[in-house]
């Protein structure tokens, strides 16, 4: 068990007792603990006390029931705190924090991984036994956090420092949406006051990458609304390489564009001249069209919602099927009528088609409509279809949507009738309109023969070959970083706590590390707290206490007091084998020896050599292989192995190659 739990205050609820919190809260200051300034290890440890401990053992958890609404029926998500100490890690070192250009950084005893599980990972974790569910505590937690797929997962080190690894929204069968899930997250590092937060940017949507469509539409990926921003790229693309790809992509002129695409392929003229007829503003550049199109796919309502009418009828295609438009919309009303006596809960397919067969006889028609029903829109309700997890069939519910919808249709209304070229849905009385759908399906057109497919389109013709190398670039920055600066806002500052009876003090340690060199290491500050009247001697205790508790290479640190203190610098710098000491309402440094050494496995990866032709020099997570007469690392990519090949099992780098001497004595 978690030796943040203080077992000498007051229990916050008894064991076993069900508490619910507010998703759209949780997290901030008093929802559910009161949490503060000073450390992310207090805060932790104030917010878990309020969880239901799972298990116990090598492995920790903590679980949290967030209620997502009330209404129309009550929906509720499972938070899991897994504590994963570092003697159930496979790994000593964090791959994540190598990529993301944290490496430099020491070894932390403890994980703390978030998980809401998505009802796939979930069923995959929990086992069925006789129609029984197994507690959790008969599962390895460890089982739980390597799963691909949950809603949310990420984690803190003990030090601050965190990653976040998943989000799925309701594309994925999530119940939440990716913005949900995203304040969710972006709440806890800020109420538990976390250092930084890396993430590697593979959000992606119809086949498109998100950070190259948000990069170019907004000049930040889409994470960048929460504050992430470049942390570092793979394929040697630096902050500087990212911005003026961004740039360059951003600022294409669509007239240049244009002027390019028209001897190439008339589809993408056509386009982008519909869309300039549709806008109010006149689209100049790139970042213009793009920024255009997802503001009017955001406007737009879903595809089915029909020719301003709130209760039509969906429309579905019925040139491909025997049966006509008005016995399918029949068909649709019996179902639509049939999910509504259930008052909007989950039933099975089989369920729905039985109770629709009492006024429509024609099996076949009814699985037609079922099927095409799915997940769309009829008048104020939405058809959610979900393939249930445990029972592995399809299950069908209506929700009532009829306070998202618009309150007035003349602004949309508007905008179709503007639509006048193209791709368009020809309704009853002529007009022509455009659609949610139409809008994402030209986006990927745009996202693909624009931004990707720049060698079989559009050639390697000037700009347009310059476009095509800028978005690889932005595609290779995958890494973001958001920093959250509490922790430097307070940077080397003594607080008075309870009423002036103790002290809060920023402190760090340093020392040399004779396996690097003598560079002298120095982690972040962390916030000790002693009694006012409290002796150096104490002070230099209770650090101990903190750094051995989070760092698993201090595990055997001890404070040298006995050196001679020096006058603070602002540099921080060392003094030879002088330690620092500030007095007053500053903060200290203090020097300090280390028994016993850890294996620096760390030392070894430094020997891995690493010379890509791209400008790599460390490892960034991509695909590399090894010459095999000297020993240094390239990417595949960048040595003409494609994703899908396999790694030579015998490999020479172009230099090796070029020098070697063929003998003559073989044939």
């Amino acid at each position: 068990m978690s030796n943040l739990i203080r077992t000498d205050l007051p229990k916050k609820r008894k064991r076993g007792e069900s508490t619910v919190f507010r998703l759209k809260t949780f997290g901030e200051t008093g929802h559910p603990a009161e949490l503060n300034q000073l450390s992310f290890r207090d805060n932790l440890g104030k917010l878990l006390e309020f969880g239901h401990f799972e298990s116990s053992g090598l492995m920790g958890s903590w679980s949290f029931q967030l209620e997502v609404h009330r209404h129309p029926n009550p929906l509720y998500v499972l938070l899991f705190v897994v504590e994963e100490p570092i003697e159930a890690s496979l790994n000593l070192r964090c791959n994540h924090c190598q990529y993301v250009g944290w490496g430099n950084h020491m070894i932390c005893n403890k994980k703390y991984h978030f998980v809401i599980p998505s009802k796939e990972t979930m069923a995959a974790f929990l086992k069925l036994e006789g129609g029984i569910l197994v507690s959790p505590e008969k599962e390895s937690l460890s089982h739980l956090v390597e799963l691909q797929g949950h809603v949310l997962h990420g984690f803190f080190h003990s030090n601050g420092f965190g990653h976040l690894l998943s989000i799925n929204g309701i594309e994925s069968g999530s119940d939440l949406t990716g913005h949900q899930v995203m304040e969710l997250w972006d709440r806890l590092c800020s109420g538990l006051k976390a250092r930084k937060i890396g993430l590697n940017d593979a959000s992606h949507k119809k086949g498109m990458e998100l950070r190259l469509l948000h990069g170019v539409a907004k000049g930040e990926p889409w994470f960048g609304r929460w504050g992430y921003r470049f942390g570092s790229g793979t394929y040697g693309v630096t902050q500087k390489i990212y911005e003026k790809a961004l740039e360059s992509v951003r600022n294409v002129p669509l007239c240049l564009l244009n002027h390019h695409l028209t001897s190439l392929n008339r589809e993408t003229p056509i386009l982008l001249s519909r869309y300039q007829t549709l806008s109010t503003e006149p689209l100049i550049t790139l970042s213009d069209l793009f920024m255009f199109m997802l503001h009017l796919h955001s406007r737009l309502p879903r595809d089915n919602y029909m020719n301003n009418s709130r209760n039509q009828i969906i429309s579905i295609d019925s040139t491909n099927c025997r049966w006509s438009q008005k016995r399918i919309q029949m068909a649709i009303k019996v179902v639509i009528e049939s999910l509504k006596r259930v008052e909007c809960r989950w039933i099975s397919r089989q369920e729905v088609r039985d109770a629709a067969r009492n006024y429509i006889g024609d099996t076949g028609l009814l699985d037609f409509v079922l099927k095409s029903l799915g997940n769309q829109v009829v008048g104020n309700y939405l058809v959610r279809r979900s393939l249930n997890p445990v029972k592995k069939v399809l299950e069908y519910c209506l929700e009532d949507i009829s306070n998202l919808l618009p309150s007035s249709n003349h602004e949309l209304t508007t905008l179709q009738n503007q639509y006048q070229m193209g791709k368009t849905t020809t309704t009853t009385n002529g007009h022509n309109k455009i659609t949610r759908g139409q809008v994402m399906k030209d986006l990927v057109y745009f996202y693909k023969h624009i931004l990707m497919d720049y060698k079989g389109v559009l050639g390697p013709i000037g700009i347009l070959n310059q476009i095509g190398m800028a978005s690889r670039a932005i595609l290779d920055a995958k890494y973001f970083i958001k920093e959250y600066h509490y922790i430097r806002d307070t940077l080397m500052k003594t607080i008075q706590l309870d009423g002036g009876g103790k002290l809060g003090i920023f402190c760090t340690i340093a020392w040399k590390s004779h396996h690097h060199n003598n560079d002298i290491k120095m982690p972040p500050q962390e916030c000790i707290v002693v009694n006012k009247n409290a002796t150096m001697s104490e002070v230099y205790r209770e650090a101990e206490r903190v750094f051995r508790e989070i760092y698993w290479e201090l595990r055997d640190v001890v404070v040298d007091n006995q050196r001679e203190m020096a006058p603070w610098v602002d540099e921080m710098a060392l003094n030879g084998n002088k330690g620092l000491v500030l007095d007053g309402n500053v903060g200290v440094m203090m020097n300090i020896e280390v028994m016993k050494y850890y294996d620096d496995e760390d030392s070894k990866k430094k020997d891995k050599r690493i010379e890509c032709e791209c400008g790599a020099k460390e490892e960034d997570g991509e695909r590399m292989v090894c010459c095999d007469i000297c020993e240094v690392w390239q990417h595949t990519r960048c040595v003409g192995v494609q994703h899908n090949e396999e790694v030579p099992r015998i490999f020479l780098c172009q230099s090796c190659d070029q020098h070697l001497i063929p003998l003559s004595f073989l044939p």
